[in-house]
């Protein structure tokens, strides 16, 4: 069994339970990655335009406005480059040639299509589902909110999941912290008697499907791990006729007046966000996007919110801690929940053997008495 523990957090930190909408920005980006362009600059796009077409799906514009050129932005994932939207706020909208699905008549073979094109997703060989409501940062909810503002269509589609692929199982997993989330769910689950609920201890690193799978004695190649940011995904595209526009991102932190999630256009600008909704209570902080373990310290200019970021926390700035030399005490080791060795990820040999297998967890410098940064080794860096 992985060793898994209960992260220490600031109980003052709390999230407003009032969802901010922030779905009108002036301009936005949309990265790509080697992907057909399938639009010209100076061009009109309206809302679910096809922007880009890779092997599995198709991005579409968030926003119906001009094209303009392609832009370097920053993301969660790195420096990349951008197609830049002006909104025209006309919020036109280009009809999708995916019709609205009736699920209870839908063929299992033609959603299963569907699934693969457009999530990669596959049901083959699965007979158990998970969604995993489980949002392992501190101060990050919004894998939480996810379940809490859908949590009745939620319910209805993992429901149809069960019957269509003759799922032996379907579990929702939450902490025991998600007492909200945790009291709607029994008032309805009556109703459904093919989904169950698991609540869990609030361990760090739950959320990594490979780990919640192994927590909950499950078979690995018989179950399917979906988070409900893209059960969120799904259901729009199959109910709604929507493909992906907006998405939720936790702002919180101590250095911020009112921690909140908002709903915000894919591809916003991170600076318009914070200019627009944020009020800090501290003359110098550090931004940080993703998570404090996982995250990595930004700045907000030309940073933006793209599909695969959670959230940003906002924290005091504080001098940083000087690292000093390894004390060979054994912390990194025994903490590390794949068993990898953080001191000899300082050698090529040995981080490219492991890379694939460590989880960027940042367990490891979390617990160092010497305040030694680990990640510099996974991203190439010296022992200097």
């Amino acid at each position: 069994m992985t060793k898994l523990i209960e992260l220490e957090k600031d109980e003052t930190i709390k999230v407003s339970s009032n969802v901010i909408n922030y779905i009108k920005p002036s301009v936005v980006y949309i990265p790509y990655e080697n992907a057909p362009i399938l639009v010209k600059p100076n061009t009109i796009t309206d809302i679910g335009t096809p922007l880009f077409k890779s092997a599995n799906k198709i991005i579409t514009s968030p926003i119906s406005g001009i094209i303009k050129n392609y832009q370097k932005v920053m993301t969660i994932n790195g420096e990349k480059y951008a197609l830049e939207i002006i909104n025209d706020f006309k919020e036109r909208k280009k009809l999708e040639p995916i019709k609205k699905i009736t699920l209870n008549k839908i063929n299992k073979e033609s959603l299963e299509k569907l699934l693969q094109y457009q999530f990669n997703i596959s049901f083959e060989n699965k007979n158990v589902l998970i969604l995993n409501a489980i949002d392992d940062n501190p101060y990050v909810l919004t894998q939480n909110f996810y379940l809490l503002l859908n949590y009745e269509g939620f319910l209805e589609i993992l429901n149809q999941f069960a019957k269509i692929f003759s799922l032996t199982k379907v579990i929702i997993c939450l902490k025991e912290t998600s007492s909200e989330n945790i009291n709607k769910l029994l008032e309805c689950l009556g109703m459904y008697p093919n989904i169950e609920l698991q609540i869990l201890p609030n361990f760090y690193l739950l959320g990594e499907p490979l780990i919640l799978i192994n927590y909950l004695h499950l078979s690995l190649s018989s179950t399917l791990v979906l988070n409900t940011a893209l059960l969120y995904d799904i259901y729009n595209l199959i109910k709604r006729n929507r493909q992906k526009t907006d998405k939720l991102i936790t702002i919180s932190g101590t250095a911020l007046k009112e921690p909140s999630i908002v709903k915000v256009k894919v591809g916003t600008p991170l600076k318009s966000l914070l200019d627009n909704l944020v009020i800090l209570k501290e003359p110098e902080v550090t931004y940080i996007a993703g998570g404090l373990l996982k995250g990595q310290i930004i700045e907000p200019e030309n940073f933006i919110i793209d599909e695969n970021l959670d959230s940003i926390l906002i924290m005091p700035k504080v001098p940083e801690k000087r690292e000093e030399a390894c004390i060979h005490c054994g912390a990194c080791l025994n903490i590390c929940p794949v068993e990898i060795n953080p001191l000899l990820l300082r050698e090529p040999n040995y981080l490219k053997k492991v890379q694939n297998k460590c989880l960027k967890c940042g367990l490891c410098s979390y617990i160092c008495p010497s305040y030694i940064n680990f990640n510099k080794y996974l991203n190439g860096g010296s022992n200097e």
